[in-house]
């Protein structure tokens, strides 16, 4: 009796790890070769609507960098797709689908980010920032999320130990993703200036207090590197009823750490499975966004 009592309570240690493994892995989120199936090049005779962006002071420059709620998964619906002509989004990938060739300027729709995912937190913070803005003001989207990365595939000079899960767009040529957004940044700013960081990760790294140095190592090597000085640095909370919210706690000691930044709420936001927001939780976390940046920054009418 006492002998199947122990086995019974291995059994159920060893069902209990295997899910707790498995909840982990999955803020891995969507799987890269289906992201990435719409990743080709154009051919030249494709319908493209590319659009050439002289330098414009006023127009302000967003780095958006994160993994799969930065992406995005809910697909958008008709009303989230209708374009400003003053918000325009260097293009992530490749895209047949989306006929966007990629690091060339359109007029912003979702998705921001891989053609095969939905709406990320970008699409509304930028809508609910041009709002509030005088009529002078464009805004440049720069998408660098990758869905179920952890910190380190952002951090300068470092080759995260998950490398291989993921891919880099459009060639996965890159050590990292770091050398990656700076690229895109600069390629960005010859039409703008860069003006924040709007930040959403985590959930690949939960619990893990060293984050915070990581995330702050990120931040102060991007604002160096691209000599923006020190730029509003964004960052999003997970979501409250998933598999990750514990990280939270550690989210929302950013601002002790890191210079001019801000936590945004999730709070009462809804999901679609334990690590992602749903359509009106992005809708909304993209708009506490935006809501915050108006507040927090400065500029001349």
């Amino acid at each position: 009796m006492k002998n199947n009592v122990k086995k019974i309570g291995l059994y159920w240690f060893i069902l209990m790890s295997i899910l707790i493994l498995l909840a982990h892995s999955a803020c891995i989120s969507a799987p890269q070769t289906e992201k990435n199936q719409d990743s080709k090049q154009l051919n030249k005779d494709e319908n493209l609507e590319q659009i050439v962006l002289n330098y414009d002071p006023n127009r302000l420059i967003f780095l958006l960098i994160g993994q799969s709620n930065m992406e995005g998964v809910p697909k958008p619906e008709p009303r989230d797709k209708e374009e400003n002509p003053r918000i325009f989004v260097l293009a992530y990938q490749n895209s047949t689908r989306q006929k966007r060739q990629y690091n060339q300027w359109y007029i912003a729709s979702p998705p921001l980010h891989s053609s095969s995912l939905g709406m990320g937190i970008g699409d509304y913070f930028a809508k609910t920032l041009i709002q509030g803005l005088p009529e002078k003001y464009s805004i440049g989207l720069v998408p660098c999320g990758i869905s179920g990365v952890d910190i380190d595939f952002f951090r300068k000079n470092i080759v995260s130990s998950r490398r291989n899960e993921f891919r880099i767009p459009p060639d996965n040529k890159w050590d990292g993703a770091y050398e990656w957004v700076i690229q895109r940044a600069r390629l960005a700013r010859k039409a703008g200036v860069i003006t924040g960081i709007i930040f959403h990760q985590g959930e690949s790294d939960a619990g893990q207090m060293v984050w915070l140095d990581k995330v702050n190592e990120m931040v102060t090597d991007l604002r160096n590197d691209l000599e923006t000085g020190d730029i509003p640095f964004l960052a999003g909370e997970l979501y409250y009823k998933g598999a990750c919210a514990g990280h939270n706690r550690i989210i929302q000691q950013i601002p002790g750490r890191v210079s001019n930044s801000y936590v945004i709420s999730a709070e009462g936001l809804d999901g679609v499975d334990s690590f992602h927001f749903d359509l009106e939780g992005q809708r909304e976390l993209g708009r506490r966004y935006g809501q915050v940046m108006l507040e927090i920054l400065d500029l001349p009418e």
